[in-house]
């Protein structure tokens, strides 16, 4: 894609952004079938109407000139999803953040050619819209092999799809993009997102970042980028929001500015600036940074993300959305029974219990604590805590109780190949 530019006054050239890609205007899944068969009869479409819930309102089969179309009815929304069979070649450098393959999965992706692309916009609450599509790409290809996630340029396990569309609670936002990480001369990174625009927003990016200092970077942005997801009213670009806190009396308050504007700020950038611009990066991405104080805001007094590396060795803490909260807890209660399953082939088992604090306001009266499962007694457990609460005088470390999945937010099981948590459960399975 060519790099544009409009003139001002004839003296400088501004910048100017480019129109969306079709992988950033809709979400584009690519599904590969581990028979190599891709399915595009009616019986593909039948197995999509089955989905529970799902009503079809009209489809039709591809041809030679346009790719399917199903638009179907699912919780009081409507959906229109386009799916089409195409080759397949596995790129080079595509991400598999958040995902473990086998070797032996590897090499059958590797031996891919052939693939069932399905493609949607997402209207309104983007993580359903992507819970209904992982369901059709699955109802599509029984046999999933994997996935490849066009527009957040990622593989993802044809497992955790499997297990994701058995759920009833809807992936994370993190599993909606990927941040990035471009290295350049003398440790120089460029960290940006994919899979954002697809969502309605700006994809978000950190240039001018480090070696020494990317990791805590890397957190700013997907914390960022995940509360903008679950936002209910989206910040407007400039307009703070607080993210996670630098120590007790800092708070971490982060923003963005379209990257047209926002390159001003950075002076003699090698990665990251106009050049590497030219045939991508280009679109509707905007740049983070931060506000040191209030009146930062105020006059919008943008602070580049590198102002603050002297602050990453205070163990910052990154917030969650009050959402994703419920999301966790969701998941974990409802694939509990891997916890009993795995606690009788003595493994390991750490799980989050909520208690209720001394001091909590309405809606935020629980502290997650992290317990060490000692034992089942029909549907209760008994457990160890592991750390000394902030806001539950009555509770230390070391004290044992009984409790019930009702009380359990989050777990981890320790097994000799893996630490597996509701998120990434697929691990377990075969």
């Amino acid at each position: 894609m060519d790099f544009k530019f409009f003139k001002k006054d004839n003296k400088v050239q501004q910048p100017e952004e480019a129109p969306l890609n079709y992988w950033e205007k809709e979400s584009y899944l690519m599904a590969l079938p581990s028979s190599g068969y891709v399915d595009v009869s009616e019986e593909a479409i039948c197995r999509v109407g089955s989905i529970a819930g799902i009503d079809i309102v009209e489809s039709s089969l591809p041809d030679e000139d346009k790719p399917g179309h199903i638009v179907l009815a699912y919780e009081d929304e409507i959906y229109e999803i386009g799916f089409y069979k195409g080759g397949f070649s596995l790129p080079e450098m595509l991400s598999r953040q958040g995902y473990y393959f086998t070797e032996e999965e590897m090499e059958a992706i590797a031996k891919s050619d052939s693939a069932l692309t399905v493609f949607m916009e997402f209207p309104g609450d983007c993580r359903k819209a992507y819970h209904l599509q992982l369901k059709v790409v699955k109802a599509m290809v029984p046999d999933l092999l994997a996935m490849m996630d066009e527009s957040a340029e990622r593989l993802v396990s044809g497992r955790w799809v499997t297990l994701a569309t058995e759920s009833n609670v809807a992936p994370s936002a993190q599993s909606l993009f990927t941040v990035q990480a471009i290295g350049g001369e003398n440790g120089s990174v460029w960290l940006h997102t994919h899979g954002l625009n697809r969502c309605g927003l700006y994809e978000l990016e950190v240039p001018g970042s480090d070696q020494d200092n990317y990791s805590d970077h890397f957190n700013v942005i997907n914390t960022f980028a995940s509360i903008l997801l679950d936002s209910k009213n989206l910040p407007t670009p400039g307009e703070g929001v607080k993210i996670g806190m630098f120590d007790i009396n800092r708070p971490m308050v982060a923003t963005y500015v379209s990257w047209t504007k926002g390159l001003s700020e950075y002076k003699n950038l090698n990665l990251g600036g106009l050049e590497d611009r030219k045939h991508g990066h280009n679109t509707k991405t905007a740049i983070v940074f931060l506000y040191r104080e209030e009146k930062d805001e105020l006059m919008r007094n943008f602070r580049k993300v590198s102002e603050f590396n002297g602050l990453w060795q205070n163990n910052p803490l990154f917030f969650i959305s009050n959402r994703e909260t419920e999301r966790m807890s969701a998941l974990a209660r409802e694939r509990f029974g891997m916890v009993k399953y795995m606690a009788e082939k003595d493994c390991p088992v750490l799980l989050k219990i909520a208690l209720k604090t001394d001091h909590g306001e309405s809606g935020d009266d629980h502290e997650h604590i992290w317990f060490e499962l000692l034992g089942f007694d029909g549907d209760e457990f008994e457990a160890r805590l592991t750390q000394e609460p902030y806001d539950v005088s009555a509770m230390h470390t070391g004290d044992i109780g009984r409790y019930s999945v009702d009380n359990v937010t989050d777990w981890l099981i320790q097994t000799p190949e893996f630490s597996v948590t509701p998120d990434n459960a697929y691990l377990l399975l075969s």
